[in-house]
């Protein structure tokens, strides 16, 4: 199948047609299951080269990461998938840990990636893709953190929330107001020539059962990851780290402006910190041009892979 990919003749690359490429996806890449903490892991892995694999931001599913994978699939073997707690069959409400999440990463790279993984996570992902840094043991090569997290807590009213909804049927699209807030929230970084973009990121997104959405929120109540840190620290061999932060809190002359990459860098002074222009916290979809480009080049300039023979371009 033909796709509009190929670079255009000027600077700016031919826009992905997300749609073709989500036929194209499912057309060659492989998939496939396994055991995880709370069930089943459905995955999908697609390329050729080390092994990327990509941690799903709070919400969502894997789907939501199938525009940049495409665009690394020549350079990376791409894992996505989802972990365990998206389809656990519990009726219970208890939250689950991002301990819980991590072993679940390692389930998926013991049987689907190589021995050197490059890690990309996404808000929740980044807070997986720290803890796993701390108990990886040489096992990651490289960490891309996209709005990184290190402690979080919620409101009382969230955690209100979150509680309620791990009681209730349904999913986030019945939620009231729930299309109106992504797009809110999200509409300013999406592509303005492709609006059906967004309308495919709110129909993932709000396919998610509201109980595992709760359950998925309430992780972060009380998320501490300092522990992590501490290791962090006192390790050896720390691979390199690329921390990908909010533009709005994004300062030339001072970069480093949240408080989880400041203490990330406080730790890891080699840590790269750097911003998407434009792209908001779902750079994978809304400029999947713009994050492949800078997460290639941070592999490249830090010796993780070879430079690319292929052609590079920014969105």
């Amino acid at each position: 199948m033909a796709l509009p990919i190929d670079p255009a003749p000027s600077d700016c690359p031919t826009p992905l047609s997300w749609q073709q490429v989500l036929v194209a996806f499912d057309e060659e890449a492989d998939e496939w299951e396994i055991d995880g903490i709370h069930g089943p892991i459905h995955g999908r892995s697609i390329g050729r080269g080390p092994s990327l694999v990509f941690l799903n931001p709070l919400l969502g599913n894997w789907r939501l990461m199938v525009l940049a994978a495409w665009l690394f699939r020549d350079q990376f073997r791409c894992v996505l998938y989802d972990d365990s707690s998206l389809v656990t069959r519990d009726t219970t409400i208890v939250p689950g840990s991002i301990e819980d999440l991590v072993e679940d990463f390692w389930h998926v790279c013991d049987q689907h990636a190589g021995p050197d993984v490059t890690v990309l996570g996404t808000g929740l992902g980044s807070a997986v893709g720290l803890a796993a840094l701390a108990d990886a043991g040489g096992r990651i090569a490289a960490a891309v953190l996209q709005g990184p997290l290190v402690g979080t807590r919620l409101t009382t009213a969230e955690r209100c929330l979150a509680r309620l909804g791990s009681f209730l049927p349904g999913r986030l699209a019945h939620v009231p107001g729930f299309r109106s807030l992504m797009v809110h929230n999200h509409h300013p970084w999406f592509p303005p020539f492709d609006e059906s973009r967004l309308a495919f990121a709110i129909e993932t997104t709000g396919g998610l059962p509201l109980r595992v959405a709760s359950r998925r929120a309430r992780r972060l109540d009380g998320l501490d990851l300092s522990g992590c840190l501490d290791q962090l620290a006192t390790s050896e061999s720390v691979p390199p780290v690329l921390l990908i932060v909010p533009e709005s809190l994004y300062d030339d002359q001072a970069p480093v402006r949240t408080p989880a990459a400041m203490a990330i860098v406080e730790t890891v002074p080699a840590a790269r910190v750097e911003t998407l222009a434009g792209c908001g916290p779902l750079g994978c979809l809304t400029h999947p041009h713009r994050l492949t480009k800078l997460v290639r080049t941070f592999l490249e300039e830090s010796l993780v892979v070879t430079p690319s023979s292929l052609p590079v371009s920014g969105d």
